[in-house]
């Protein structure tokens, strides 16, 4: 099996801290095969959504710029203003993309790139680029399916570190995002052929999907979006899916799909919601190590405590 499973290790999906473990390792058992899925398409989803999220903060900043100048709506938004603009004195470039990383203009939009040596809110580092291609939209609010923004990856590399210091190293190869408004409020998100591999090796991930986001503010305003919750929730005809960077044998890939209804994000962090996990294909694992191929998680909170429970081949943990 692909040494990623066991090596990787996201703060993103730990959680450790927040959640309420009051039950023994051995009711756990058996659900254990299926968070091994669940973190497998979680880590699939995240890194084939990195352009997306570099998409979609680039949209708070330039909505942030054009709120702060909306008294001169003439003023151009220019990769300049981005990476200098700040809010309560903190430049938002470095805490939307991390210290050291660079937004420059290009032909059609922005170049956003990023420093190898900062770790991103997910858990993950990241070294390259992005090309946030904006088709003459300023705004994503301004952006419609017509007329989209699109995130192209540019020998982009995210980088992630296990507890015991091994690194993993994934290439993010090509494919695109698009990004776009409904018009009621809502941004879509799409996710085309998102190419992918671990170092080098040969089998590569085919992902594609969509998920639809709304945010505290219509416009995505940083200032107005700071600290409040995001909703994200995926259909049932287009959810993320596909060949994944994970292999069983070594050879043949591992396809995945992951559905998320009713979620709730408070940052990087999920804090309500359902998120349904699974193999997609019978013969590409092993049954007997994997008796069922999908999990399912359900997400809430008190308003201080987040709490999951595990659904897996007709065991629940923690248990009621």
């Amino acid at each position: 099996m692909n040494k990623l499973f066991a090596t990787i290790v996201l703060a993103a999906f730990a959680l450790s801290s927040c959640i309420k473990e009051d039950d023994s390792y051995k009711e756990r058992l058996p659900v254990l095969p299926g968070e091994t899925i669940y973190n497998m398409t979680m880590t699939q989803n995240s890194i084939a959504s990195q352009p997306a999220n570099a998409g979609m903060r680039l949209a708070l900043l330039v909505a942030e710029a054009r709120f702060q100048n909306a008294d001169d709506p003439a003023t151009e938004i220019t990769a300049e203003m981005l990476s200098s603009l700040t809010l309560e004195n903190v430049t938002l470039r470095t805490r939307l993309f991390g210290t050291d990383s660079k937004i420059e203009a290009a032909e059609g939009g922005f170049k956003i790139t990023y420093s190898e040596s900062v770790q991103q809110a997910d858990g993950f580092y990241l070294k390259g680029s992005v090309l946030v291609k904006t088709n003459g939209a300023e705004q994503l609010k301004d952006a419609t399916s017509a007329n989209p923004w699109q995130v192209v990856p540019q020998e982009l590399k995210v980088i992630a570190y296990s507890q015991y210091g091994d690194k993993q190293t994934v290439n993010v190869e090509s494919g695109s995002t698009t990004l776009y408004s409904d018009g009621y409020g809502q941004y879509v998100i799409s996710l085309n052929s998102i190419r992918a591999n671990i170092g080098e090796k040969s089998f590569y991930s085919d992902w594609s999907g969509t998920l639809y986001l709304s945010a505290e503010d219509d416009d995505l305003i940083y200032s107005k979006c700071k600290g409040k919750d995001f909703k994200v929730y995926s259909d049932s005809y287009s959810y993320p899916s596909g060949d994944s960077i994970y292999s069983y044998d070594g050879s043949q890939k591992l396809a995945l799909s992951y559905q998320l209804t009713d979620g709730v994000f408070r940052g990087m962090t999920i804090i309500e919601g359902t998120q349904e996990c699974s193999f997609v294909n019978r013969w590409e694992y092993d049954t007997a190590a994997y008796p069922s191929g999908d999990v399912r998680y359900v997400w809430s909170n008190n308003g201080n405590t987040i709490y999951r429970k595990i659904y897996y081949n007709n065991y629940v943990y923690p248990k009621d």
